[in-house]
């Protein structure tokens, strides 16, 4: 084999990684309302209390700013932390930042594949896919975007078939 036909069929068909824009916007508007209510009962019944010189309505909104960017915190480091790689010949899933894993999957030791859909990853695209290997261990990947699409694409190259001339 040449090498440019080896690195061609080396080369990515499709990569991915997780989809966290729906999950940070469902948050960022949950937590949007909920602190527009607290803040609401707080003026409503709560007389105007001052801790550290700060009004307590600051002090709601600081914790409620907190509690968001520790959510969206959680969902950057899941994004950072995977990746998956379609090739010709094979399916890698990336996990890790400061120690990673590869899990790879070839045709040949490929044994299932397995979609998983909420009701919410139904409404804004996305969902999991699950992969069996025939050494019965399984690979997730997580908030895949259009995931039907994905194990479409997945499963046409796991099913083909290997012929290997000598």
């Amino acid at each position: 084999m040449s090498k440019a036909s080896s690195e061609n069929s080396n080369s990515p068909i499709w990569t991915g990684k997780p989809w966290i824009l729906p999950g940070a916007i469902l948050r960022t508007v949950l937590v949007l309302i909920v602190a527009v209510f607290v803040i609401w009962l707080e003026l409503t019944f709560v007389e105007s209390i001052k801790l550290l010189d700060l009004p307590l309505i600051l002090w709601t909104a600081f914790l409620f700013f907190l509690a968001w960017l520790f959510s969206m915190f959680h969902l950057l480091l899941l994004r950072a932390a995977n990746e998956y790689i379609l090739r010709n010949d094979s399916l890698e899933i990336r996990s890790g930042i400061l120690a990673t894993k590869s899990f790879i999957i070839s045709p040949s030791g490929f044994a299932d594949l397995q979609v998983d859909r909420s009701v919410t990853g139904r409404l804004v695209g996305s969902g999991d896919i699950i992969i069996r290997s025939q050494s019965e261990s399984n690979a997730v990947m997580v908030r895949v975007r259009d995931p039907m699409k994905a194990a479409e694409q997945i499963r046409k190259i796991m099913s083909r078939p290997i012929v290997r001339i000598e």
